[in-house]
């Protein structure tokens, strides 16, 4: 039973990568800003971490911009409500809905970073580099990336350099997405709100 369901999330995982989800700064922002609170709060400051640092930030930046320059965004409109105008016809009525299919290169990039987080645990945290580690190691990445609250649970990782890792490569891609993309950029930095005024009045 257990095989079947890991194997089902593993499906889900593929096949949700070549489908178009909904852009939401939970997951572009709120996420990658708690992973960073988390690696500030467990960081030591001496120069080999800085060095360490400076190369994980370099990274992100290149697997940011791999993966956002090969994601699809676009933009849906999607009706479940509509009204009748006077003639009786009826008019549906659109919801915007701006959104986003990262594809084979997103899977490509995100196992690129699972290699960096073994070869780190395995090298600066000196963990037991077996099968089963490693196997661990892509679940426990799969189903972060599902549900991403899952990294803040009890049982999670504790060590800086994975909460850096985690957030950098966050906060790579989204400002990437949002660089490469006016659609992200519109739903993310909140430019995607139109306000009508209708009347205004003042009292000198």
């Amino acid at each position: 039973m257990t095989s079947f369901i890991i194997a089902i999330i593993l499906i889900y995982f593929i096949h949700d990568q070549f489908e178009f989800s909904k852009i939401t700064r939970i997951s572009f922002w709120i996420i990658p800003l708690s992973t960073l609170y988390q690696f500030f709060n467990t960081f030591v400051f001496n120069r080999t971490n800085l060095l360490i640092v400076g190369g994980l930030i370099l990274f992100s930046i290149a697997i940011g911009y791999y993966q956002a320059s090969h994601t699809k965004v676009r933009l849906e409109e999607t009706s479940n409500t509509f009204f009748r105008d006077a003639t009786g016809q009826e008019v549906p009525l659109y919801k915007k809905v701006i959104t986003a299919q990262g594809g084979r290169h997103y899977l490509y990039g995100w196992l690129l970073v699972l290699v960096v987080q073994i070869l780190i645990e395995a090298l600066y945290l000196h963990e037991p580099l077996t099968p089963v580690k490693i196997w661990d190691v892509f679940l426990e990445e799969v189903i972060a990336d599902l549900f991403s609250f899952s990294r803040f649970i009890d049982g999670a990782h504790t060590s800086w350099i994975i909460w850096a890792l985690a957030s950098f490569t966050s906060f790579g891609y989204t400002f990437w997405i949002a660089r490469l993309h006016p659609l992200a950029y519109r739903k993310l930095f909140n430019k995607d709100k139109f306000v009508r005024i209708t009347e205004e009045s003042s009292h000198k």
